[in-house]
């Protein structure tokens, strides 16, 4: 049986989660507009994604379509793309949110970046990261390259084009949210205030003096050292790796690290009052959140999902990683349940 919380329960889980306290409640979302057709008698099925954020997403939109009179429920089509993709082509599934960049790579042959947070196998614990989808090569060694900008480099604008260009054709990208997660360089307060930095350009110069930690899997992506020295000439004093998280923020925190790679829907940069630094020239590959949907879902669901991805921003994505991420887990149904009725438990 679901375990059922009480709104306080949830809160104290966000505020136990992370040192700066709970952040504010979502503000309530607004209704779903009215759907200008009928809804049709057929099921709209839902995949969960590949993260614990798109298995929230996939269980909002569900309660969204519900409420426009769909038959609307969340499936289980794997984390993979090769099985939620494959899933939408042969019409088991209707449509499923991802991530911009990733799904990009992905068709393209390449291998995504990982995720923040894997998605929970069981709706509680997170599973383990999928090996890379395609076969073959790492990361693109040049997106821009392989959007064919040539020494212009990718934005969010690009990526999500390039996505359309290649899904297959029973496929198409509904409305991108507002939402990111991808990979940002983050410092503390401190460090942001002793070499005035706000975004990568300012940090190229003083890099040298640095220490940057990072993830185990940083040094061989395109975004790395080689990114990071080609478009703002940052060569740290050195780089460390780290294969935990919590680790890393417990180095940066006590200056063992000067900078951090994270991804931006980590809580740890909320709860620890982290500064994001800027990328103005597009190092890291945009990772905005974008729902696939079939071809042929009725126009009536589209909209429904339109709505919803308009109201999901990179905050809820960070409220989302926390809540299903948490010693004491929530299940994506939980959350989006919370998230649906603004935080009240009504």
């Amino acid at each position: 049986m679901s375990r059922r919380r009480t709104t306080a329960g949830l809160l104290a889980v966000v505020a136990l989660t992370g040192c700066g306290g709970a952040p504010e409640a979502p503000v309530a979302p607004s209704p779903v507009p009215a759907a200008t057709t009928s809804a049709p008698a057929g099921p709209v099925r839902i995949a969960a994604g590949p993260t614990g954020q798109t298995a929230v997403l996939a269980h909002v939109y569900a309660g969204r379509l519900q409420e426009a009179g769909f038959d609307a429920g969340v499936v289980d089509a794997g984390t993979g793309r090769a099985d939620y993709l494959g899933a939408l082509e042969r019409g088991d599934v209707d449509v499923v949110a991802d991530y911009s960049g990733n799904l990009y790579l992905y068709l393209r042959g390449r291998a995504p970046v990982g995720p923040a947070t894997t998605a929970p196998s069981d709706g509680a614990t997170p599973a383990p990261t999928s090996p890379a989808d395609p076969e073959g090569g790492g990361l693109a060694e040049d997106l821009s390259e392989l959007l064919g900008l040539g020494d212009e480099r990718a934005d969010d604008e690009d990526v999500l084009a390039g996505v359309q260009d290649v899904l297959p054709e029973e496929l198409r990208t509904l409305e991108p949210a507002p939402a990111e997660n991808t990979v940002a360089v983050v410092v503390t307060r401190a460090t942001a205030v002793e070499h005035g930095l706000s975004d990568l350009e300012d940090l190229g110069p003083v890099c040298g003096e640095l220490a940057v930690g990072t993830d185990l899997d940083f040094a061989g992506r395109s975004y790395g050292p080689e990114g990071l020295e080609d478009a703002y000439e940052c060569v740290p004093g050195r780089y460390v790796p780290f294969g935990d998280q919590d680790d890393l923020v417990d180095a940066l925190l006590e200056d063992r690290v000067q900078a951090a790679a994270l991804f931006t829907a980590s809580p740890a940069i909320e709860d620890n009052a982290l500064v994001v630094l800027a990328d103005p020239l597009h190092n890291f590959v945009p990772q905005r959140v974008v729902p696939v949907a079939a071809e042929e879902l009725p126009d009536a669901a589209v909209e429904v999902v339109n709505a919803v991805s308009a109201q999901i921003s990179t905050d809820d994505l960070v409220l989302m990683t926390r809540m299903t991420s948490a010693r004491d887990p929530y299940t994506p149904a939980e959350a989006a349940r919370y998230w649906l009725e603004g935080g009240d438990d009504t």
